[in-house]
C-alpha cells in the first residue's frame, strides 16, 4: 500500500500540546498491530527552534519512508512531538508525559545538552531507550553514561576534535574561544583549549555569553584586543548568526579567521554573506558526494523544498538505526533493542558506523567545511575541506579525552 504525501500530511494530528506524526488513520487500520511509538520532546519555540524544526522534518521523512516499506516488524511507526521550549525541567516533564500517557518506549530529537542530560538520567527509571540525535555534551557518554541512552551522532568533543585536527596543521597559533554559556558551549571550548595546548598552540581568552545574547559587541572587542589569529565559536541557534553578522559589522572577519564548531545551513541562510569564508566542523554536510547521500538529499528536497541541514541528517540516521535495531531484536522490547544496538553497525551516507557497547557512542566520521557560494544554490553551502575517520575523532571509551 502506497502512502501519498496528501495522506501523510493528514496523519499529522494535534494531540493536546503535542503533535502525532505517523501513519494516516485510514491506512493504520490496515495494520493489525499497534504502532511503534517514538517520543520527540524537542525545542519547537524560541531561539533554538531551528533545531526542533529539523527534528520534525527528519522524522516526517523517515515515517514516510518506513511506512512505504510496510513499517517496522509489520507495524506502523508513530512520532509524538512535545515542545520543551529549551528548558530541562520542561523537557523531563514532557518526556514523562510521553512515556506515561502516550506509552512511548523510545525517545529521540532532544535538542539541548542540558535537556538531554536531565531526560537521560530518568531513562533507567522509566525503562525507556533514548536515541540521541543532537546531544553534544561529552558527559552524555562519559561521566553521565547509562545503558538506556545512545549517541549515534557526533559529540561536542568530537566536533572540537575535528576543528583542532584541522587547526593543528595551520600556521595559526593564537585562538580565542566564544561559546554559549551552557553545557555544550563550555564543554567544546574546554576540549578545544586542551587540544590546542597539546600541540603547543594557545587559547588566549575565553568568553561564554548567555544564550539569547543580542549584542556581541563587547565580546568582539575582547577578541580584537587579544591579538588572536582565529576566533573559535560554539554558539547555539540564532546566537551564532547574530554573532557572525555583528562580527562583519565590526570588521572582525577582516582581522581574524572565523572558525565554528558546526557550520549549519540555518545560520548560513540567516547570516548570509557575513559567514562567507567561515570554516568549521560539520556533523553531516548535505554536500557529501556518495550515491546514498545524493539519493537521500534529492528525496528530502522533493518532500520539503529545502536542502537538508546537519540535524535533519543526524536525526534521520538516528531513527533509521533505531528501526534497524528493533528489526534485529524482533521486538520493541527495550532490553532486547539495547542488546541489538550494542556493537551494531549502520550504513550511513559516508559509510559504516559502529555503536560501541562500552559507552554507547557511535564511531563515525566528521568533516571540516567552508561556507562558500555556489550558483546552484540560493544561499551559502558547506564545501568539504577534509574528512576525518571515526577512529581519529571519537574519544576513548567513557571519557572525553583522545588517544
Amino acid at each position: 500500500m502506497n502512502v501519498t504525501r496528501r495522506d501523510f500530511t493528514k496523519g499529522a494530528l494535534a494531540l493536546g500540546t503535542g503533535l502525532t506524526l505517523g501513519f494516516p488513520a485510514v491506512l493504520r487500520r490496515a495494520y493489525a498491530a499497534d504502532p511503534i511509538k517514538i517520543g520527540v520532546p524537542a525545542v519547537l519555540s524560541g531561539g533554538a527552534a531551528q533545531y526542533g524544526l529539523q527534528a520534525k522534518r527528519a522524522c516526517e521523512m523517515f515515517a514516510k519512508d518506513i511506512q512505504a516499506k510496510g513499517g517496522v516488524l509489520g507495524r506502523p511507526v508513530e512520532f509524538i512531538f512535545e515542545d520543551t521550549t529549551g528548558d530541562p525541567a520542561t523537557a523531563v516533564r514532557k518526556a514523562q508525559k510521553l512515556v506515561e500517557k502516550d506509552g512511548v518506549k523510545f525517545l529521540t530529537g532532544i535538542v539541548l545538552s542540558s535537556e538531554a542530560l536531565a531526560v537521560s538520567a530518568k531513562c533507567p527509571e522509566w525503562k525507556v531507550l533514548f536515541m540521541s540525535s543532537f546531544t553534544g555534551v561529552g558527559a552524555f557518554t562519559a561521566a553521565k553514561f547509562n545503558r538506556y541512552s545512545f549517541r549515534p551522532n557526533t559529540s561536542g568533543p568530537m566536533g572540537a576534535r575535528t576543528v583542532s585536527l584541522y587547526m593543528a596543521e595551520s600556521p595559526m597559533k593564537r585562538f580565542y574561544g566564544v561559546g554559549s554559556d551552557y553545557a555544550w558551549g563550555r564543554d567544546s571550548i574546554g576540549s578545544f583549549d586542551r587540544q590546542m595546548t597539546a600541540v603547543k598552540k594557545e587559547v588566549v581568552g575565553k568568553d561564554f555569553p548567555p544564550i539569547g545574547t543580542k549584542d556581541f559587541g563587547s565580546y568582539i572587542a575582547k577578541v580584537k584586543q587579544s591579538k588572536a589569529e582565529a576566533c573559535f565559536t560554539v554558539l547555539l541557534g540564532q546566537d551564532a548568526s547574530i554573532f557572525f553578522k555583528q562580527a562583519e559589522q565590526f570588521g572582525l572577519n577582516k582581522e581574524v579567521k572565523l572558525v565554528t564548531e558546526i557550520v549549519e545551513l540555518a545560520n548560513l541562510k540567516a547570516a548570509g554573506d557575513a559567514m562567507l569564508g567561515v570554516i568549521g566542523g560539520s556533523r553531516y554536510p548535505f554536500t557529501l558526494d556518495t550515491p546514498k547521500n545524493r539519493d537521500w538529499v534529492k528525496r528530502f528536497y522533493d518532500m520539503h523544498n529545502v536542502w537538508p541541514d546537519m540535524f535533519d541528517g543526524e536525526t534521520y540516521q538516528a531513527t533509521e538505526w533505531l528501526a534497524q535495531a528493533i528489526t534485529a531484536a524482533g521486538s520493541d522490547d527495550v532490553e532486547k533493542v539495547i542488546a541489538a544496538l550494542e556493537d551494531s553497525t549502520y550504513e550511513a551516507p559516508e559509510g559504516k558506523r559502529t555503536m560501541r557497547k562500552c559507552d554507547h557512542q557511535a564511531v563515525k566520521a566528521t568533516w571540516m567545511v567552508e561556507a562558500v557560494k555556489d550558483p546552484r544554490y540560493p544561499h551559502l553551502i558547506p564545501k568539504i575541506l577534509a574528512t576525518y575517520p571515526g577512529d581519529r575523532v571519537t574519544p576513548k571509551c567513557l571519557t572525553e579525552e583522545f588517544a
